[in-house]
């Protein structure tokens, strides 16, 4: 039987920062936390083409990279990362700013889904810091995702892991608890 009343850090990819940030919130335990219901959701579902995209659009794409990320210094304290990606109608500059991380993120020739406000100014498509995925996963993109209320220190990413990893111990002490109720009736 699942312990709904299990205490929140007991979870997967809770920590005590973590514990106090969802205490905030209001989820103190594991029944806390799978009741913790979206606020919204949006549909990162729908590919649209680079060339049906309209200015100030969120929009989902799946584009190739056609070049390596572009590191520009705008000041200091200020970079910008640009990806130029392409698809069977056109091209678009994609646009990350101060995430170095992601400088070796992406490989020319590879297929990627990006999901993010695109703005048409003088016909040159970019979309600025937008989610993404490597085509074929649908951690960001190509799923409906929830959005969650929150406090300022937890990300919508880190409050979605921690619910999918409550709902996969549910899920899991329920596959055991008929495993094991089948299996005590073969024994009869």
């Amino acid at each position: 039987m699942v312990d709904l009343k299990k205490d929140v850090k007991y979870v997967k990819g809770v920590g005590p920062n973590r514990v106090k940030l969802l205490n905030k919130l209001n989820i103190y335990t594991l029944g806390d936390l799978i009741t913790y219901f979206p606020r919204e959701h949006e549909d990162r579902s729908k590919p649209v083409k680079i060339a049906e995209i309209i200015d100030g659009q969120e929009v989902f794409i799946k584009a190739m990279a056609v070049s390596k990320m572009a590191e520009i210094r705008v000041r200091k304290g200020m970079t910008m990362y640009k990806l130029i990606v392409r698809d069977d109608t056109g091209s678009c500059t994609i646009t990350w700013f101060n995430q170095s991380y992601l400088k070796n993120k992406f490989t020319v020739g590879t297929i990627y889904q990006f999901y993010g406000k695109a703005h048409n100014k003088f016909g040159k498509i970019e979309i600025n810091n937008p989610v993404f995925d490597e085509d074929g996963y649908t951690k960001n993109t190509g799923k409906i995702i929830p959005l969650y209320p929150l406090t300022y220190e937890l990300s919508q990413n880190v409050i979605r892991k921690i619910i999918e990893n409550a709902l996969q111990e549910v899920r899991q002490v329920r596959r055991n608890s008929t495993r094991l109720y089948f299996n005590q009736i073969s024994f009869i």
